[in-house]
């Protein structure tokens, strides 16, 4: 497993908690938050190797929150939300997505869209 974390920020706590335990099963370290003050606060102390974000969050939008982050940072993002329509899908690669997969999504898409994303984060590294 590559060093540092994988960075969940989603506020339905069973996608929450079935998304870590999945992604811990295969091997990548989890840190977990609910809403974007929480993800900053995390952010804060030590960057992720990659983020898995929600959109629609209780303190504002993923959407503003990849804006901001794309100011100073390069980190894979793969955007995972209910909103599923073209303009959606164009709102958040235009934000900064890296990848864009819609809620309800099946389980070996998401792994296999999580790992293009943790082999983006590991390619990103290696450019530094």
């Amino acid at each position: 497993m590559e060093d540092g974390y994988l960075l969940l920020i989603e506020d339905e706590p069973v996608v929450q908690d079935n998304n870590r335990m999945i992604l811990e099963r295969r091997g990548y370290a989890i840190k977990q938050a609910y809403t974007l003050s929480e993800a900053w606060s995390i952010i804060g102390d030590e960057l992720p190797r990659a983020i898995i974000l929600d959109i629609q969050l209780p303190d504002g939008s993923g959407l503003d929150f990849l804006n901001k982050l794309r100011k100073t940072s390069d980190i894979p993002v793969l955007i995972l939300t209910a909103m599923g329509t073209p303009q959606d899908v164009i709102r958040g690669l235009e934000a900064g997505g890296n990848d864009y997969l819609t809620k309800p999504y099946g389980l070996t898409v998401f792994l296999k869209r999580a790992g293009a994303l943790m082999e983006r984060a590991e390619m990103v590294k290696n450019l530094k």
